[in-house]
């Protein structure tokens, strides 16, 4: 090889070099980019798992409440219920206790001398009335004032007091 021809071959050599590593600066740049652009698609995963998990918990919470929404209108409609039946056996009463009288008073009977007269009915009933009958008005307007409470709550103002409760009737083992 001539002098000019290994002078050229340098030089060739030189510029390849230098093309070398210009190409190997551009892919540092691109490996760096790469890099930055992972770690930010990494960081956004980890913030949609972590929506997804706070989702999931808002869907279940969501569950719950619903089905707790739900026991409580079966609640109300029950309470409808029985209010329809105590309405609707107040009227066979009152209709049987109208027509008992009648025959009675065709029996030539007076009140006190049927046999099912209770002199002291009307007593015992405003009796139970004063200790009973304040009750549900109460209840209603609580369950109205926090209509999402638990059902142990609920459960716990359910729950007897008073004289007629099972502790005052058969006392209380705790004392």
């Amino acid at each position: 090889m001539s002098l000019c021809e290994g002078f050229f071959w340098g030089v060739g050599m030189l510029q390849r070099v230098h093309e070398l590593r210009r190409e190997n600066e551009g892919l540092r740049g691109d490996l760096k980019t790469s890099q930055s652009v992972a770690a930010e698609l990494r960081c956004r995963m980890i913030d949609v798992k972590n929506r997804l998990q706070e989702e999931k918990r808002e869907r279940a919470w969501a569950r719950e409440r619903a089905a707790l929404v739900e026991e409580k209108e079966d609640l109300a409609a029950e309470l409808r219920h029985q209010k329809e039946l105590d309405s609707g056996y107040w009227d066979v009463g009152y209709q049987s206790g109208l027509k008992n009288g009648y025959a009675y008073a065709a029996q030539g009977l007076g009140r006190k001398e049927t046999p099912l007269y209770n002199s002291k009915a009307k007593k015992q009933l405003s009796k139970l009335d004063k200790e009973f009958g304040g009750k549900t008005p109460a209840l209603l307007e609580k369950i109205l004032e926090r209509p999402l409470m638990s059902i142990d709550e609920l459960k716990a103002l359910l729950a007897p007091a008073g004289p007629s409760s099972l502790k005052s009737l058969f006392g209380d083992d705790s004392q």
